[in-house]
C-alpha cells in the first residue's frame, strides 16, 4: 500500500468536504459534483501552492493553511456554480 502525504489526504477531504455541500446548495445534475469536486481542489492547491496566509496565527496541520484554503475553494465554487454546465 502507498503512503499519501498528510497534505494532500487533508486538501482532498477538505476539497471533497466543500465540493459535496456546493452541489446540496446549487447543484441540479449529478455532472455538476463533478464539476464542483475539480473546482474546489484547484482552489485549494492553489491557496496551498501559492502559500496563501491571512495575516493571523492560525493553525495549519501538516502545513496546510486552512482557512485560506477554504476560502479559495469557495471562492472557485461560486463561481463554478454560476457558470452554465
Amino acid at each position: 500500500m502507498t503512503d499519501i502525504a498528510p497534505a494532500t489526504l487533508l486538501l482532498l477531504l477538505i476539497a471533497t468536504a466543500c465540493a459535496a455541500l456546493a452541489h446540496v446548495l446549487w447543484g441540479k445534475r449529478w455532472r455538476q459534483l463533478v464539476f464542483f469536486w475539480v473546482a474546489a481542489v484547484v482552489g485549494c492547491l492553489l491557496a496551498y501552492g501559492l502559500g496563501l496566509r491571512l495575516p493571523l496565527d492560525l493553525p495549519a496541520p501538516a502545513g496546510v493553511p486552512i482557512i485560506e484554503t477554504l476560502l479559495a475553494a469557495w471562492i472557485l465554487l461560486f463561481i463554478a456554480s454560476r457558470l452554465r454546465v
